[in-house]
């Protein structure tokens, strides 16, 4: 199974895809150790031109091929076709020992050498000197190497202080302790202070001196001096002398030298660029010449010459503070060795006529430079990447920010738009029933009288039916509609479907064809019609000539609406915008239909509330196909028999007490009036105090408030009913009334339980809910005299 590489290898194949490139077509095979997956890989590197590169990666455990990648640039890493991969197993086997065999000798050289080097410098005892780099050399190997380190340590350790004094005994004892303070400062590090990211962070690097200074370092002084005296090869009385030197000279290895190996090897560091390598070279340079002049001994040693010391400080601050603590460690490094050397050969002011004591002075120095600059470069390292987070994110704000002032002043012009229009479509009929009311008001014949109330009566729907769409909106908005899920034949809504708009398209000139279907769906029946409503009803509003057709099409189980119409069609890139809001298609004849564009915003709420997909195909000039997408039921077995609604006229009105509270006097009498015909007993009022009046002269309980949601004097309907329920000790039923249509209003209804009907009120629709109010509450008061 194929897997990407991680980013050190994909830094390893570009480094190495270049020097193939250069040598032209060969098969390089590296070595990659993967510690996620404790196992290693061979990446091999066919390059046949300068341009192209071709690595394989191999699990060096199965044989088989692991990881293809495709890398950057021009390099192309894809896997050679090999017959068989599993032959080069021993040949792989056989490379990663010899370069695990390669790498610790290496290690166990270059510590020899520096080992050697130091004990040169060696003057209270052979075995004690205050030089010792190879601490920071085995520090860093096994920091960045692993534990595996360990045995060449431990065996140049043990030659070199076996061929310089003492027994092979003593020796071996000395390498335990180097090797222990290497393997003990490494653990330490891995476990307390981020490992090879301990340079990261002041909190680490104080964390990471701290282990050198008190743990590790220790362990190397004390087990091996302590075996030098058990054998009598040092004077107890120059114990503490010597155990000093060789702590400070393991303690400045470790503080100077392990920093440079580990912050140069680490891998998240990237490569310079031009003015980082100027500024590198710069800063090395003057950390170079300030101390030649300081420490050199080309010039004369003088009393005046001995503060120049100080000025060492300079280079290391300017590395500190601009690059960062790889520079920061390289530029102590360039100045222990330059101090050393000059010390060494009698120049500096830390010269005494001891040279073990001007060693010592020359360590603490170091120590006092290397580590505060060390914790002031990670700090400043830090810092800047806070810095530059924060900037990252206040470019990100600025461009949410871009974003969302975009996004208004979009939905200001989506509302000065709509207003536009919508002033525009709801003055259309309000200008068409005052031309209807200007002809009742003229003698007109029965026949023509009654026309024109039937008109009225139409336009009377027109306008609420844009209320409607505005009222539907804002209920989603409010999350009032929560679905109730059940299963139910598609027929009853195709029937509903044929009912509303036959009348609507024949006046139009239109066909309307509906084919039956007995299939069931699972959804919610309310909200599945009012979503076929609106599809039809924007068939019917925008087609012009030809029909519309409903029908359905099983696919295994989801069930098609389908709503075909034979309109104008919509545009390729309008097919997005049809379903926000208050949108219509641009064009000249955009009038002739009218609406205020929300219809299949409805929709498109609906469906992601019900989780339905919709399908629209369209042709311009040609007509559109919507299509909504209902999971299929199994069809149940239910009563055929049809449920009649009971009239209005069969319930009995008389004795039922209505409190009206309106504050517009016109509505007040209007409402009482109507509700009288009916047959109801009607007290009015313009306020809740009123209300509260006509109560207490009537001494007789209301059976139910009808009460618009806002009063005079901000008061609202909610207040008002719960003063009366307060009064009569008991919740008296209402019907809130209100042409407000934010969500507050639907929350603050449904939240007491009371029902909310917007204004313009169909006086039908007001007085099938009261008699549907009144059943119920006939029914339970039947139900609970017969228990």
């Amino acid at each position: 199974m194929g897997s990407f590489l991680n980013e050190p290898e994909l830094r390893l194949c570009r480094a190495i895809a270049v020097a193939a490139g250069v040598m032209g077509a060969a098969l390089i095979p590296i070595r990659v150790s993967d510690r996620s997956l404790s196992s290693e890989k061979l990446v091999h590197f066919r390059c046949s031109s300068l341009s192209v590169v071709k690595v394989a990666i191999f699990d060096l455990d199965q044989g088989d091929q692991k990881v293809s990648h495709d890398g950057r640039s021009n390099c192309l890493i894809q896997a050679p076709t090999m017959s068989d991969p599993r032959s080069l197993t021993s040949e792989i086997k056989f490379r990663r020992i010899f370069g695990h065999a390669g790498g610790l000798i290496a290690i166990g050289v270059t510590y020899f050498a520096l080992a050697k080097g130091g004990l040169a410098l060696a003057s209270i005892h052979p075995n004690a000197t205050p030089i010792w780099p190879p601490t920071g050399v085995a520090l860093a190997a096994v920091l960045l190497w692993g534990y595996r380190t360990s045995p060449a340590i431990f065996m140049a350790a043990a030659m070199a202080n076996a061929t310089t004094a003492g027994s092979v005994a003593t020796a071996i004892a000395i390498a335990t302790g180097n090797s222990l303070e290497a393997v003990v400062g490494a653990y330490l590090i891995n476990r307390w202070s981020s490992g090879c990211n301990t340079f990261s962070t002041p909190n680490s690097v104080a964390k990471f001196a701290l282990i050198c200074f008190v743990i590790a370092t220790p362990i190397s002084a004390s087990i091996g001096l302590t075996s030098l005296a058990t054998a009598g090869y040092i004077e107890r009385t120059n114990f503490a002398n010597a155990w000093v030197t060789w702590w400070l000279g393991d303690v400045t290895g470790a503080l100077v030298i392990a920093p440079v190996i580990v912050l140069w090897a680490s891998s998240h560091y990237h490569a310079f660029n031009r003015d980082e390598f100027l500024e590198t070279v710069g800063v090395l340079a003057t950390a170079a010449a300030v101390g030649l002049i300081a420490f050199s001994p080309l010039i004369e040693q003088t009393p005046s010459r001995n503060p120049l010391g100080f000025l060492a400080i300079l280079p290391m601050l300017w590395a500190a503070l601009r690059r960062g603590p790889r520079d920061t460690a390289t530029v102590a490094l360039v100045l222990a060795g330059i101090t050393i050397w000059g010390t060494l050969t009698g120049g500096g002011p830390f010269t005494t006529a001891d040279i073990n004591v001007s060693f010592l002075l020359v360590l603490m120095f170091l120590i006092s430079i290397t580590v505060p600059s060390l914790l002031l470069s990670a700090d400043v390292e830090v810092r800047k990447k806070a810095e530059e987070s924060l900037r990252r994110s206040q470019i990100e704000l600025e461009r949410k920010v871009a974003e969302r002032t975009q996004e208004l002043e979009l939905a200001n012009a989506a509302k000065s738009h709509f207003l536009a229009m919508a002033s525009h479509d709801l003055r259309q009929p309000l200008h068409a029933l005052g031309l209807f009311v200007a002809q009742l008001r003229t003698p007109l014949k029965s026949w023509e009288r009654a026309k024109t109330i039937e008109r009225i009566d139409a336009t009377r729907k027109e306008m609420d039916e844009m209320f409607n769409s505005l009222l539907d909106i804002s209920r989603l908005d409010a999350g009032i509609f929560t679905p109730t899920i059940t299963e139910f034949p598609i027929a009853r809504l195709l029937q509903t479907i044929e009912t509303r708009f036959d009348q609507a398209t024949r006046e139009k000139g239109l066909r309307l064809r509906v084919r039956r279907s007995d299939a069931w769906v699972r959804s919610d029946a309310m909200l599945l019609e009012r979503i076929l409503l609106n599809l039809v009803s924007n068939a019917v509003r925008y087609t012009l000539r030809g029909g519309i057709l409903v029908g359905c099409r099983r696919r295994s189980e989801i069930l098609r609406i389908e709503v075909w119409d034979s309109g104008p069609g919509i545009p390729e890139d309008q097919k997005q915008n049809i379903f926000g809001e208050f949108f219509q298609l641009p064009g000249p004849e955009r009038n002739r239909y009218g609406g205020l564009g929300l219809g299949l915003a409805i929709v498109d709420r609906l469906r992601v509330l019900l989780n339905h997909q919709i399908d629209l195909a369209s042709t311009v000039g040609r007509g559109s196909r919507f299509a909504i997408l209902v999971p299929v039921a199994d069809e149940c077995v239910t009563s055929t028999e049809p449920v009649d609604s009971p009239r209005p006229a069969a319930f009995a009105v008389e004795g039922r007490v209505i409190l009206v509270i309106a504050d517009a006097p016109i509505v007040l009498e209007e409402t009482g009036g109507l509700l009288g015909k009916w047959g109801y007993s009607v007290l009015t009022s313009g306020s809740d105090e009123g209300a509260l009046i006509r109560l207490a002269e009537r001494q007789q309980r209301p059976d139910l408030i009808i009460s618009d949601y806002h009063l005079a004097g901000g008061k609202t309907g909610i207040r008002a009913i719960e003063q009366i329920n307060a009064v009569f000790g008991s919740s008296i039923p209402a019907i809130l009334i209100s042409g407000d249509t934010a969500p507050e209003p639907l929350r603050d209804a449904k939240d007491r339980g009371y029902i909310l009907l917007h204004k313009p009120v169909d006086p039908m629709r007001l007085r099938a809910v009261m008699h549907e109010f009144f059943r119920d509450h006939d029914d339970r008061r039947d139900t609970g005299a017969a228990l």
